[in-house]
């Protein structure tokens, strides 16, 4: 089949109909609908010198996949590039997609996969136009098949990262989910539950445009400091980009006399509830840990909410693994601008 690529260069020129329909039909997650890409770039949490938006149609103007891709600088906050790419690490990468998008894929509605070549064709184009040095896919699930396409089309991924995330849909209630665990992890998570209880934390779920922000944010960056990532969460940058998100992104707090002392960015699309983001003062608790009241009013509300999948990022391997969350190998298939086709 033939397929043709519109590239926007700008959100307000995508043919929204389009790309809402790919989004729809393939169930691809909040990274990829607009209104994340809207509030990227309104809101750039790391620099972008140009983004491209790839709408693919077949010949009778169905649109069957999208990519977005962007051009950046310098920019390598997981260093995939300055361990896998480091001739290049500081010269321009055109890559799917942005370094907050923690597991990345090729949006492609079934039977569509022919159209790969054409799609990725086109990238390789706009890397040659935009003199990056490197271009490609950063954090592909290993079992996608769009990393073994890859692979059999002569460009080789690598191992960068671990991904994380679990089922939710056999469980009836949190207490269902904790029923899966091991005895001892189960036997810690409902101590600290109870422990938080007797302290007084009052927990809330709103809005995150109509939470507490600032307090959000200063939290996390608290939190991020000790692994030397706390412009992960750029003040006021981050808000914004936030409270663009309207009702896709959620605030939990946790407060103990109306002081904020824990708080999780959760993010939702139609199918998984997104642990997004965390900040937490240990200090401020006695004996018990405000992360795991955080990490278990996520799994509640994703289950309330009937969504069948928790995405729980990348990191933190050691407390995932003992609450049997699900690891999956993440990939970058990249290649240098101008040496060969994929």
């Amino acid at each position: 089949m033939n397929y043709s690529v519109a590239v926007a260069t700008q959100i307000a020129e995508l043919d929204p109909e389009r790309w809402d329909r790919v989004i729809d039909r393939t169930g691809a997650s909040i990274f990829y609908h607009r209104v994340f890409l809207e509030a990227f770039e309104k809101f750039p949490l790391h620099p972008v010198e140009k983004a491209a938006y790839l709408t693919v149609t077949t010949a009778n103007g169905e649109p069957v996949a999208v990519l977005p891709a962007f051009l950046t600088h310098g920019t390598d906050p997981m260093r995939v590039l300055h361990n896998h790419f480091p001739g290049e690490a500081d010269e321009p990468a055109l890559l799917s997609h942005v370094w907050h998008c923690y597991q990345s894929a090729l949006p492609t509605v079934a039977g569509n996969s022919d159209a790969w070549p054409t799609t990725v064709t086109v990238l390789t184009e706009l890397a040659g136009q935009w003199g990056a040095a490197v271009h490609g896919f950063v954090n592909v699930d290993r079992l996608d098949p769009f990393s073994a396409w890859l692979d059999e089309a002569g460009h080789a991924g690598v191992d960068i990262e671990i991904g994380w995330g679990t089922d939710l849909s056999g469980c009836a209630g949190v207490d269902a989910y904790l029923g899966g665990l091991s005895a001892k992890r189960r036997g810690i998570m409902r101590q600290y539950l109870r422990r938080g209880e007797s302290a007084g934390v009052r927990r809330r779920w709103l809005p995150a445009r109509e939470g507490d922000l600032d307090g959000f944010v200063r939290l996390a960056r608290h939190t991020a400091t000790k692994f030397d990532n706390a412009d992960y969460y750029q003040p006021g940058l981050f808000q914004n980009f936030v409270a663009h998100l309207g009702t896709h992104a959620w605030l939990e707090e946790l407060r103990i006399d109306g002081e904020l002392i824990g708080a999780a960015l959760v993010l939702f699309d139609r199918r998984r509830v997104h642990f997004f983001a965390t900040g937490f003062d240990l200090a401020a608790c006695d004996r018990f840990s405000p992360f795991y009241l955080l990490f278990a009013g996520a799994v509640e509300e994703g289950i309330r909410r009937g969504l069948p999948w928790l995405a729980a990022g990348r990191r933190n391997p050691d407390f995932k693994r003992r609450h049997n969350l699900t690891s999956t190998v993440l990939r970058a298939h990249l290649m240098r601008t101008g040496t060969q086709a994929f």
